[in-house]
C-alpha cells in the first residue's frame, strides 16, 4: 500500500511540475542572464535571484584541497539581480525543515584548483536547498556519482530547478530576495555514454534509500527545462529502473 501511495505521489508532482514549467519555462523568462565561468555555465533568473540551469563537464580528480568557505556576490550580474546577502538561510530552530546554501555546480569536484572552488561559491550558483537533501540525501548522492565516475572518464552534468507555485516555502524573500525552488533536477552522462535523470522535491523526502523513486526520463526533463540534451536513449521514452551504484573503492576526498 505504501509503495502504491509513493507512486501516486511521484506521478502527481511530476505532472504538476510539467504544468508549472509550461507556464514559466526558461525560454519565456526575459530575466535570464547566461553566465560563463571557467568550467561551467549558468542560466540565472533575475526574477527569482537564483540559478535556473547549469551545465559542466568534469574529468579525473587531481586534488584534495580543503573546502573553500567564503561566499560572494557575483560581479557578472547587475546589482538589482543579486541576492541581498551571502549569509546562511536561517529559520527558527523550531521549524520542521532547515535550508542550506545549496550549490548547483558543487564545489568538491574542483578541489584541485582553489580559483574554481572560489568561483563555485558565487551566490549565482547558490539557492535554498533542504539541508538533508543537500548533505546526505538523494541530491548529495548524485554529486558522489559525479565525483566517482569522473575517474573513469569525462562526466557531463546538466541540472536546474523548477520554481513552482508553492509560496509557502519562500522563507527568504525578505532576507535574501530569493525564491525557494520547489524541485531540483539533474542529468548525469557517464563515461560509457549512459545517462540518468532525476527530479527531486526540495524537501527531505528524497533519500539515498528511495532515490530510484525520483528517476525520470530524459525527454521529460527536456520538456521541463526547455533544453535539449541530444542524448542517445534506448528506449527513448523510458526512465532508468535503478540509479547506478558508487564504484567500489571510490575516494570522496
Amino acid at each position: 500500500m505504501m509503495r502504491y501511495l509513493e507512486i501516486i505521489k511521484r506521478t502527481a508532482y511530476i505532472l504538476i511540475s510539467i504544468l508549472w514549467c509550461a507556464q514559466a519555462s526558461a525560454a519565456d523568462d526575459k530575466s535570464i542572464h547566461t553566465l560563463q565561468f571557467k568550467k561551467w555555465s549558468i542560466d540565472y533568473s533575475c526574477e527569482h535571484r537564483g540559478y535556473q540551469y547549469f551545465t559542466y563537464t568534469v574529468g579525473a580528480d587531481n586534488g584534495e584541497l580543503e573546502r573553500f568557505r567564503p561566499f560572494h556576490h557575483e560581479s557578472k550580474l547587475p546589482k538589482h539581480c543579486r541576492q541581498f546577502k551571502t549569509s546562511t538561510y536561517k529559520l527558527p530552530k523550531s521549524a520542521p525543515i532547515s535550508y542550506d546554501r545549496g550549490h548547483g555546480v558543487h564545489q568538491n569536484i574542483w578541489d584541485g584548483n582553489e580559483s574554481l572552488m572560489r568561483e563555485s561559491n558565487s551566490m549565482a550558483n547558490i539557492l535554498p536547498q533542504a539541508s538533508q537533501l543537500n548533505r546526505k540525501g538523494a541530491w548529495r548522492y548524485t554529486e558522489k556519482l559525479t565525483e566517482c565516475f569522473r575517474d573513469k572518464g569525462p562526466v557531463k552534468v546538466w541540472g536546474g530547478v523548477i520554481w513552482g507555485k508553492d509560496s509557502s516555502n519562500d522563507h527568504f524573500k525578505v532576507s535574501h530576495g530569493v525564491t525557494t525552488p520547489d524541485y531540483l533536477w539533474k542529468i548525469i552522462k557517464y563515461p560509457d555514454g549512459m545517462a540518468q535523470g532525476w527530479l527531486f522535491p526540495n524537501s527531505n523526502v528524497a533519500t539515498v534509500a528511495n532515490i530510484d523513486d525520483y528517476l525520470v526520463s530524459i525527454p521529460r526533463l527536456e520538456r521541463l527545462s526547455g533544453k535539449e540534451f541530444y542524448l542517445k536513449r534506448t528506449p527513448p521514452k523510458e526512465r532508468s529502473a535503478k540509479t547506478r551504484k558508487i564504484p567500489y573503492g571510490c575516494s570522496l576526498k
